[in-house]
């Protein structure tokens, strides 16, 4: 059997080093009828990432350890990625991130906005 076919799947991963910024992202998706996994930081993503075939990625760019620009680097084909950020996203992150991204959100994540957005990807 081929490996990834034992993988589970999941919708969305929510990656943020604020545990209630992750709580709040999942359980707004949750009741949304998604099915969800959450990661602390980008070493804990990238094991989730191995573990489960992932929908789409809810990414913050600034957390200790791996952050999100290591989490972009480190895949050479990442799910669709929405970034969340309490920053704008200006040309020097963009040029960074480069193709790599779907969509960006600013903190604090509206849920007007994030589970149209999210629904869009996942289930189209």
């Amino acid at each position: 059997m081929h490996a990834d076919a034992a993988r589970r799947s999941v919708d969305v991963l929510v990656v943020d080093d604020d545990a209630a910024v992750r709580a709040s992202c999942a359980e707004i998706l949750r009741a949304s009828g998604f099915e969800v996994e959450v990661a602390e930081d980008g070493d804990v993503a990238l094991s989730v990432l191995h573990d489960f075939e992932v929908g789409l990625m809810l990414l913050d760019l600034k957390m200790p350890r791996r952050d999100g620009f290591g989490v972009l680097e480190a895949l050479e084909t990442p799910p669709p990625v929405v970034l969340i950020s309490a920053f704008p996203l200006d040309d020097a992150v963009r040029a960074r991130v480069g193709a790599k991204i779907s969509h960006y959100l600013q903190k604090p994540v509206s849920p007007h906005r994030l589970v149209p957005l999210v629904a869009s990807i996942v289930w189209s």
